[in-house]
């Protein structure tokens, strides 16, 4: 299993954001960046892009991650994901299943920030798409069917979930950490926190605005190397 990523030239992210993932994870697991930029960082193996995703959105780039011809096991974070708490029994997991999260405003639907990819599913993803990818980059624009998680939940109907395997482990910084009334990033509707950090969270998802450069939150992982870790011995299958 590796640790995967993607980073796609013209969008809000850039080099520094990759070390600041790479920077929170054990440094003895090798990262793989999916990326049409150059970059030179110690524990990162850059995978160029196999196609030309300059013409849409940048997040369709992480069908690149389905690509059958890299063949081991991911283990998908986005850019602007924190690592708050010990993860090591997520690192360790294991599934036949592709594992997504739940969206977090809406919960019927699935959401790519964190994915488990097995290698075994990949080609009926990547397959699918590159059938008509014209179409599902103009029909994935709608609330429940929004970018590559909406294509995704299209071609995978359901499937595992994080939140399942790991009850309040993941988080959402605008759902349940800011406050409403206090923070310019809460949501009337969404956001339920008190300002503070929930006691449980080991990742948090910074999904749109505000990324985790635009705020200060003495939780928030510095640039320095977090030490490595032995994983457990026994993983968890689906």
């Amino acid at each position: 299993m590796k640790i995967a990523t993607v980073l796609r030239s013209g969008g809000d992210y850039g080099v520094a954001d990759v070390k600041w993932l790479r920077n929170q994870l054990p440094q003895d697991i090798e990262v793989l960046c999916f990326t049409d930029m150059r970059m030179h960082i110690a524990g990162v193996t850059v995978v160029p892009l196999s196609k030309d995703w300059s013409k849409c959105k940048g997040w369709w780039a992480k069908i690149e991650l389905f690509r059958p011809d890299i063949k081991e096991d991911l283990l998908y974070f986005d850019l602007d994901t924190a690592i708050t708490g010990d993860i090591r029994e997520i690192l360790a997991f294991r599934s036949r299943k592709i594992v997504m999260l739940t969206d977090f405003w809406r919960p019927a639907n699935l959401m790519s920030s964190i994915m488990f990819i097995p290698h075994a599913a990949k080609a009926a993803v990547w397959n699918a798409f590159f059938r008509q990818p014209r179409y599902y980059i103009n029909h994935c624009k709608k609330p429940d069917c929004w970018g590559d998680q909406g294509f995704l939940q299209l071609v995978l109907g359901d499937t595992a979930r994080w939140q399942d395997v790991f009850p309040g482990w993941f988080v959402s910084y605008k759902t349940h950490v800011v406050k409403y009334g206090e923070s310019p990033w809460a949501n009337k509707r969404h956001s339920i926190g008190d300002g503070s950090l929930p006691a449980d969270a080991r990742i948090v998802v910074f999904h749109g605005n505000p990324r985790p450069r635009q705020v200060n939150e003495p939780w928030l992982p510095g640039g320095s190397q977090r030490g490595t870790f032995d994983l457990p011995k026994v993983a968890v299958a689906l």
